[in-house]
């Protein structure tokens, strides 16, 4: 057996490891809320906002690891054998990708900090050095789900969080703030790296190959980016309008209703990362790929509407309990938020659905649709309750969209189909 030979696991080793990596990201996500509602308690409303903005950085770029993760994840179980040459050339792009963000986010910090009113520019510094190294882990890390190397892909996930989650906490509560929180970011991306690089080290005895051609991986990454683009605005351009043009203070409790809105979309993209393979596998029938899609959007819809019915319910005491009295206001943002969330989310899986089956409809309306709404929303919104709800009008405007194209293409297909 050579090292690049992938192993071949029964249906219930499969089973199994999907399962370990779903937990573990749900996991991982509830760390990362625990982390926001600690630092709440830790920070001022205004330093929270900062922080928040460091945050949210670092789920943009989560989005833009996932697509190199996906490429990646796709490519190796499309040919295990490519693995390596994989590798090289992805990694390539994610060190430019990630002296891009040095540059324009690190070099650009005070101009950026004036615009988004950040206390200290540093902080912006701080986690555009960590970028380079989170976008070649994600590299690696697709290269352990194409050979289906779960545990080692849980393990990064979870070291990821636990520094992250210990590191920060000890920092801000030895009083380095968000620069404190900052570090820890970082060097969460350094510790989870070293574990997803790890394996891949070990497999790579042979002489280093040539890269894989540009243009076998180009169509996977454009269409990859295409869907980055509108999840990163959708999921993040309110909180930086937040942050530019409402007080300091009302931004930080605006932050607080995003933390607890923005759970429905975690939830949403591990389950996306579970039906992703089904329905991109070639070997899936179309009954198949279609129950698959059926139960992820039965499974998205009913957390999103649990959700909203529990921030009808609870919402004020919610809020109080999780971030304390500072942030009270932020419970008349919850239902608006997460129904745009849950809307969102829904848009999201339909989006990833048409992209694991070659097709370019879906990934189009989301970025079109995200970027028409945060035109709007820098335009028009200037207060807490426009932002929030604005998003749940052009997130339904997208869903609505996305569902018509949906349904004039299976329309399409009946015409076609010959009669008997």
């Amino acid at each position: 057996m050579t090292a690049t030979t992938p192993r071949r696991p029964s249906a219930r080793t499969v089973v199994a490891g999907t399962a370990l990596l779903s937990t573990t990201m749900l996991a991982v996500s509830a760390a990362n809320y625990a982390l926001n509602f600690a630092l709440a308690r830790l920070l001022e409303p205004a330093a929270f906002g900062d922080a928040s903005l460091a945050i949210t950085i670092v789920l943009a770029a989560a989005v833009i690891a996932a697509t190199l993760q996906l490429v990646a994840s796709k490519s190796v179980a499309a040919d295990p054998a490519s693995i390596e040459a994989v590798r090289r050339t992805l990694v390539r792009g994610a060190l430019g990708a990630g002296a891009l963000a040095v540059l324009v986010l690190g070099g650009g910090a005070w101009h950026f900090a004036d615009a988004v009113n950040v206390a200290n520019p540093w902080m912006l510094v701080i986690v555009s050095l960590g970028l380079p190294v989170y976008f070649v882990q994600a590299v690696h890390r697709g290269a352990l789900q194409g050979q289906l190397r779960f545990g080692r892909l849980a393990l990064s996930y979870g070291v990821e969080a636990g520094v992250r989650v210990v590191v920060v906490l000890a920092l801000v509560a030895a009083g380095l703030g968000v620069i404190g929180a900052s570090v820890g970011i970082f060097l969460s991306f350094l510790a989870s790296a070293a574990i997803a690089r790890a394996r891949g080290q070990r497999q790579a005895r042979s002489p280093r190959p040539e890269g894989l051609p540009w243009s076998v991986v180009r169509p996977a990454v454009i269409a990859a980016m295409v869907l980055l683009l509108g999840q990163t605005l959708l999921n993040n351009a309110d909180l930086i309008i937040a942050k530019a043009v409402l007080d300091a203070q009302v931004a930080g409790v605006y932050a607080a209703a995003a933390v607890l809105g923005r759970s429905v979309f975690f939830v949403s993209w591990s389950v996306v990362h579970v039906v992703f393979p089904v329905i991109a596998s070639g070997s899936s029938t179309p009954s198949h790929r279609r129950r698959a899609f059926v139960t992820a959007v039965a499974i998205i819809a009913s957390v999103g509407g649990g959700a909203v019915g529990v921030a009808l319910l609870e919402g004020n005491a919610l809020v109080r309990a999780l971030f304390g009295n500072n942030y009270a206001a932020a419970g008349h943002l919850l239902v608006p938020y997460l129904v745009a969330t849950s809307l969102f989310a829904i848009a999201n899986l339909v989006a990833a659905a048409d992209l694991a089956r070659a097709r370019l409809a879906g990934p189009i309306v989301l970025m079109v649709g995200a970027v028409v709404q945060t035109a709007a929303l820098g335009l028009w919104a200037r207060s807490p309750e426009a932002l929030a709800q604005g998003q749940v009008v052009g997130t339904a405007a997208i869903l609505t969209a996305m569902m018509t194209l949906a349904l004039a293409r299976r329309a399409r297909r009946r015409a076609d189909r010959p009669l008997d």
